[in-house]
């Protein structure tokens, strides 16, 4: 009786490991398989008057935003903004950015092909 206690004593933790061991090894490659969200990039834009100059108003992507958002001091800043890229991709990230920094009132969010000064 009592070898069969200690015999038992010492399978417990090796059976606690081999669970957990195989726990690991099912849910680990659902954890690798899950891939990181996608991180916009943030465009640099350009002034769409030398822009346009330079490579033509009808190439350019046009982005309009306006937006506010509260201070720390619960003051609202509003902005607008109108800038011009050259690929729609581009403009759109641009947008993502706009939002997320003045999240609280959307006035406009737009990008249209061509600059129309």
């Amino acid at each position: 009786m009592r070898r069969a206690r200690k015999r038992a004593a010492r399978g417990a933790p090796t059976r606690i490991l081999a669970a957990a061991l195989l726990a690991a090894v099912v849910a680990g490659p659902a954890w690798a398989a899950e891939p990181p969200p996608p991180i916009k990039p943030r465009p640099y834009p350009l002034e769409c008057g030398s822009a346009a100059a330079i490579y033509g108003p009808q190439r350019l992507w046009w982005g309009r935003f306006g937006g506010s958002r509260t201070t720390l001091w619960d003051r609202t800043v509003v902005t607008f903004q109108s800038v011009c890229f050259l690929r729609e991709v581009d403009c759109r990230n641009w947008l993502y950015w706009m939002n997320s920094d003045w999240p609280e009132y959307l006035y406009y969010s737009t990008c249209s092909k061509g600059f129309r000064p």
